[in-house]
């Protein structure tokens, strides 16, 4: 057998060796790379039992890199790259090729690969950033406490057999085509490029994009960064539009990262590092990841926000998952309540802070993974043109109708036990009128003229929860302006309670108007 096509018994050991063959890069370095180590754990993690090595594979995205940069170079780099495969099941390189051949003599099958597999791993043929386009399945759903909703079908052709697995792309920072902030852009690129019909430039061409209108930042290759306005010139070029959220705290941030993500539409998040080793906290520079899912605790947020604040379902997320280039696919970050330590203005503050993966400044290279604490700055949404109405507009018209709620009950013009739990999110017209037929909370006359109903493509939706059912839902109009009515009809669920008329009267009010 050529060794155009390998296959070997998966080990980490294994790992670290194809790494170190098939790029230029030590047995050393390897192992003192954080992604190798993530790698390691999270292949463990899926069950890793066999890995099939794809030599002499042309990646679209290196190939723009290379034709733009490397080719270039004095030093003669490869233009192919190695791509490597990943399988639960154990097989041998017989059993592999007698699955293709008419008289298959193993005892799997072509459908019994195609289950088994994990995704690829494609590996660069440069001295450092080594990492390339990166598909692997995603973490369990732990009984749909994660969710990760802007996962898409990504197909590997091997022999001529289509390879599917359901996930987000990744690949490491480029330190030459890309920074952090390009990678990070790439990966969302991902997602909103099958769900807004948009090409997906690779990692050159969003740093070439975002550096086009700013001649004075830095040279646009090598790459040394990009900043807030640099990352929305580079949506624009696609055709979205940037929405930044700034100045929040962890609550904000939670209500925008689930209405967004909710509503399958990944976001940049823009952190500052700090190194927890030192006091006070020491910072280790600026970063951007791929938000592309999360995981929702049992947190009780009855009485937890006050008054003040909307009860929101949001509140309820304990964990993003993140496409950190200098860590890996969906690396993990806790919303744990610890908080960084600062000078500013000659005094020490205590601020908000999620737990990384990343190591302090001065570390050894064999501990203290996590010791980097990341500090959020903003939230980068690239959205359709159409998409007019921000997460904050709903919240504020959430919020007035709920204190409007609380007033009567305060009257007693009617009694209500329990306070709503709110859930905030974009979608579509098409998946909200889908989630009325599949979840059969309305019946008869109401859920057809629901259905029935002429509504905007795009959509907010705001489900009021009492006692853990769905009692009413709001639904506005996300491509309205913001000083308009934006709201549409609300769709009742609980008609035991007269919330119809409740929400006539708000209407009527202009409760939810801006």
């Amino acid at each position: 057998m050529s060794r155009q096509f390998e296959v070997f018994p998966y080990s980490a050991d294994k790992l670290r060796d194809l790494f170190v063959e098939k790029s230029l890069k030590s047995s050393k370095k390897v192992e003192e790379k954080v992604q190798y180590k993530y790698f390691k754990d999270y292949l463990h993690s899926l069950d890793a039992q066999t890995v099939c090595v794809e030599s002499n594979y042309i990646d679209h995205d290196y190939l723009e890199d290379f034709a733009e940069y490397y080719v270039k170079c004095f030093n003669l780099y490869s233009r192919a790259c190695v791509r490597l495969h990943f399988f639960n099941l154990k097989f041998t390189i017989d059993d592999f090729s007698s699955v293709f051949t008419e008289e298959n003599t193993s005892s799997i099958s072509r459908e019994t690969l195609q289950n088994a597999y994990l995704g690829f791993i494609i590996i660069k043929p440069l001295p450092k950033t080594i990492i390339g386009k990166t598909c692997l399945k995603t973490h369990p759903s732990n009984n749909g406490r994660k969710s990760f909703p802007i996962t898409r079908v990504y197909h590997a052709n091997l022999w001529g057999c289509f390879f599917p697995v359901e996930t987000l792309a990744f690949q490491e920072q480029d330190s030459v085509a890309a920074a952090c902030a390009t990678s990070a852009l790439w990966s969302v690129f991902q997602g909103t490029g099958k769900l807004f019909q948009h090409s997906i430039p690779s990692p050159v061409e969003i740093t070439k994009a975002a550096t086009d209108n700013f001649p004075l930042e830095s040279r646009a290759l090598p790459s040394k960064g990009l900043n807030a306005a640099q990352m929305g010139h580079a949506i624009r070029k696609v055709g979205l539009e940037p929405l930044l959220v700034a100045s929040f705290d962890i609550y904000t941030l939670q209500g925008v990262l689930y209405a967004y993500l909710r509503g399958k539409i990944p976001v940049i998040l823009a952190l500052t590092l700090y190194d927890t080793l030192k006091e006070p906290n020491e910072e280790m520079g600026l970063h951007a990841v791929a938000v592309a899912g999360y995981s929702c605790g049992d947190k009780d947020i009855s009485t937890e926000e006050g008054n003040d604040r909307l009860q929101l379902v949001a509140s309820k997320i304990d964990k993003i998952y993140v496409h950190d280039d200098q860590v890996g696919p969906f690396a993990r970050m806790e919303i744990d309540g610890k908080k960084v330590s600062v000078r500013d203005n000659g005094k020490d503050i205590k601020i908000d802070s999620l737990s990384t993966l990343w190591r302090g400044a001065n570390t050894n290279e064999e501990g203290d993974r996590g010791s980097g604490r990341a500090v959020p700055l903003y939230v980068l949404v690239p959205l359709y043109h159409k998409i007019r109405i921000p997460y904050g507009c709903i919240y504020s018209a959430v919020y007035k109708f709920n204190n409007y709620i609380e007033l009567l009950k305060k009257e007693k013009v009617f009694a209500l036990s329990g306070n709503f739990e709110w859930e905030i999110y974009l979608s579509t017209v098409n998946d909200f009128k889908n989630s009325i037929i599949s979840e059969r909370f309305l019946y008869g006359e109401a859920c057809k003229i629901v259905l029935v109903e002429p509504m905007p493509r795009f959509l907010w939706l705001a489900r009021a929860m009492l006692n853990g059912e769905p009692a009413f839902e709001l639904v506005f109009d996300a491509t309205d302006i913001e000083q308009g009515s934006f709201f549409i009809r609300a769709v009742i669920y609980n008609v035991k309670i007269p919330f119809e008329g409740i929400i006539e009267l708000a209407k009527q009010l202009n409760v939810f108007d801006p």
